[in-house]
């Protein structure tokens, strides 16, 4: 009979859980940003007509449903729920960094963005080596 190598019981590492609250804060404003004042940081952009507010309003609340998927999984203190959030945003942020860079967005953004992605793949691996101990 095979063994199952992870372990479902480990928990959250403190640097990987204060990483999370700190993405969780984050995530908060920029749901507000997103859904209802863009121009915070989009010089130029409103949501006053349709397209664009149904833009930055589902982007806001993608946004919305990351944290709280974060936030769950701290809350439970589930090291396997945060690691799938984590791929799962870290899969969403390497294609924000595309979508930057090929339509001509602004290099403080992507270096924002690449930052994030860079720290959420070092909490990955840190919880894949937790879970697979």
């Amino acid at each position: 009979m095979m063994k199952n190598t992870f372990n479902p019981n480990q928990s959250i590492p403190l640097s990987v859980k204060i990483f999370s609250w700190i993405l969780i804060v984050a995530g908060i404003f920029f749901f507000y940003v997103f859904t209802f004042n863009p121009g915070l940081c989009f010089p130029g952009a409103s949501i006053t007509d349709y397209s664009s507010q149904l833009g930055f309003s589902s982007t806001g609340v993608r946004i919305l449903g990351s944290v709280v998927a974060l936030l769950i999984s701290v809350i439970f203190n589930k090291s396997q729920w945060l690691f799938i959030t984590l791929v799962s945003r870290l899969t969403i942020e390497i294609g924000d960094i595309i979508v930057n860079v090929s339509s001509g967005g602004t290099m403080l953004n992507t270096i924002m963005i690449g930052t994030i992605a860079i720290l959420e793949f070092w909490a990955i691996v840190k919880l894949y080596r937790i879970i697979k101990s």
